[in-house]
């Protein structure tokens, strides 16, 4: 699912290296307030990882930017 909307936001941010990094992190953070919110140990842990992926894309980006 992260790949697939990966691959949508790098389409409709062509050429804007700095919003789809935004858009990357607001993801994750939303999935870790997502994770502080559920008692649930579960989906508060799958929350927890898309958050990794999230922040993982963005710095991805960085990487790619500065090289």
């Amino acid at each position: 699912m992260i790949t697939a909307l990966k691959q949508l936001y790098e389409q409709s941010h062509k050429g804007d290296l700095g919003a789809l990094k935004k858009t990357y992190e607001r993801h994750a953070e939303d999935c870790a307030k997502a994770a502080e919110l559920t008692v649930d140990p579960g989906r508060r842990e799958a929350y927890l990882k898309l958050a990794r992926h999230w922040t993982e894309a963005a710095a991805a980006l960085r990487t790619t930017r500065t090289t």
